[in-house]
């Protein structure tokens, strides 16, 4: 099975082609305190600031054998340095993603931005979804999809808490939230299955001893 550097760091694995969710249109109150809920956590992840993080990873081929190693990021505001050990990229690897478009192309399985990894990183996207188009799940969860389309939208719970993603070609994210990132990231696809686990996060302080 072919590995691409990223897709090894962020353990995003294979695009699947099926369709989202089904869901039943959600109504106009439910929609609008999701909406709030995502939008205080974009204001949280995507504010200006600076951090150092690590992800321990484990990696389940569908066919193979599992392999585990770590996931090192620091975030500097607008790039992500990250740096992965062996065996989950057959070595350790490093390299950097940035916002707005550039870097992740040919990267990633799926036809996924650079904008699209970093969402699944931070457990949100930087871009606003959209109440036009909102299901509601079986399961409780309210689906925002985002105005970029190609099935991207955001999962969200009754008690407002973003626990998934949709992205491009099918790729599907869970997310457990937590400070600062989220702690876990869960990757499911035609290849197998992925997940990482946070085990440090740290603020960055900018030069001069001020926290970004």
């Amino acid at each position: 099975m072919r590995r691409t550097a990223v897709a090894a760091a962020l353990l995003v694995l294979g695009a699947c082609r099926s369709a989202g969710p089904a869901g039943v249109p959600a109504g106009p109150e439910e929609t609008a305190r999701a909406l709030a809920s995502v939008s205080a956590a974009r204001e949280a992840a995507w504010r200006p600031r600076r951090f150092q993080a690590l992800f321990r990873g484990e990696l389940s081929p569908r066919v193979g054998v599992a392999v585990r190693g770590y996931l090192a990021l620091q975030w500097d505001g607008a790039a992500l340095s990250w740096k992965v050990s062996a065996p989950l990229a057959g070595a350790g690897r490093e390299g950097v993603l940035r916002r707005a478009g550039g870097g992740a192309e040919g990267l990633l399985p799926g036809r996924l931005s650079a904008d699209d990894v970093l969402a699944a990183i931070f457990g949100v996207p930087e871009e606003a979804p959209s109440a036009e188009g909102a299901s509601l799940l079986r399961s409780g969860r309210l689906v925002l999809p985002l105005p970029s389309g190609e099935g991207r939208a955001v999962l969200v719970s009754p008690a407002g808490a973003i626990t998934g993603l949709l992205l491009p070609d099918g790729v599907r994210v869970e997310l457990t939230p937590g400070a600062g990132l989220p702690r876990r990231i869960a990757i499911r696809g035609p290849e197998g299955s992925a997940e990482l686990t946070l085990e440090s996060f740290a603020a960055v302080p900018e030069a001069g001893g001020a926290n970004g």
